[in-house]
């Protein structure tokens, strides 16, 4: 399996967040919140990211962004269902290596119950 992230995997769209939102499940773990919802049938997982400004200035939103990214990207793998999901990164992500942000990630994601057992 290639373990890329293209684009056409990834939440653009405000009202795609909005209804992920409202329509979905919502939890915290760690550095970051996971709001999720199941795919619409037929349609594979989708992933939005979000980091406010509140989490500092554009270099750290933009590497919190990357960390969240590649840590999805390295473990997408695990997904067991289809589903939309928003990663809200917390403010003490700024402090977390690559590391730890994946292992926040594997947790909120095996919460959720989006990972295979």
């Amino acid at each position: 399996m290639r373990l890329t992230f293209p684009k056409s995997r990834r939440l653009y769209q405000r009202r795609d967040f909005v209804e992920v939102r409202d329509q979905g499940r919502r939890l915290a773990q760690g550095c970051m919140v996971i709001n999720w919802m199941p795919a619409k049938p037929g349609k594979p997982w989708r992933l939005g990211i979000i980091t406010t400004k509140a989490l500092g200035p554009a270099v750290v939103r933009n590497r919190a962004r990357r960390r969240i990214r590649e840590a999805f990207r390295l473990n997408q793998g695990l997904l067991a269902h289809s589903a939309d999901i928003v990663l809200i990164a917390r403010s003490s992500i700024r402090n977390l290596d690559a590391a730890r942000v994946t292992e926040d990630l594997v947790r909120a994601l095996k919460r959720a119950g989006l990972l295979k057992t």
